[in-house]
């Protein structure tokens, strides 16, 4: 098959214009979302998960409003949603909620959760338990729902996926060089 010239479209200023107004609008409709979160009700929320994780962080309650908090903060999501809810009383389960439908819309800020994690003894309870893990460790604060074994089975099933995974990338990679 004979190389077909590229034609490159240079966009009209109507296309342009039309773009940026696209642009302004999804921009309108993300501020929307945003704002569709109740400050007070955050705040209230956040307070709420605060004062429960002062007294009562190494309950199975506060196990679970740890790792949620922590896993917003750092992005490491090892806690299932359904086990998170189940396990708290109805005014830490609607906190959760309020601060999740935070999280995804854009509303929860990092000076938000470092508020939180900071007055409610959090941030302390992870340098006490990072003074504590030998340098040739991770620090596994706060501690995983999943047993040792369960953690074995899952590095050993994720380090079969990535086996997988670049066996058929190299698969594909040679049919792709074979029909050229």
């Amino acid at each position: 098959m004979p190389d077909q010239p590229r034609i490159i479209h240079i966009p009209t200023a109507e296309d342009q214009e039309a773009a940026l107004d696209d642009f302004a609008l999804e921009m309108r409709r993300v501020a929307e979302r945003r704002n569709s979160v109740s400050q007070e009700k955050l705040n209230r929320a956040l307070e709420t998960i605060c004062k429960y994780l002062k007294t009562g962080w190494s309950t199975g309650g506060g196990k679970r409003l740890r790792q949620f908090i922590w896993s917003l903060w750092n992005g490491f999501h090892l806690i299932n949603l359904s086990y998170l809810t189940s396990g708290l009383d109805s005014t830490n389960g609607d906190a959760v909620v309020i601060v999740f439908n935070a999280a995804m819309v854009g509303a929860l800020t990092e000076d938000h959760l470092r508020e939180v994690l900071n007055e409610s003894g959090e941030f302390a309870r992870w340098e006490k338990a990072s003074a504590e893990t030998p340098d040739d460790e991770e620090v596994l604060y706060p501690p995983f729902s999943l047993s040792t074994d369960e953690l074995r089975r899952l590095a050993y099933s994720a380090d079969r996926n990535d086996r997988r995974i670049e066996r058929q990338r190299r698969d594909e990679q040679a049919r792709e060089a074979s029909h050229e």
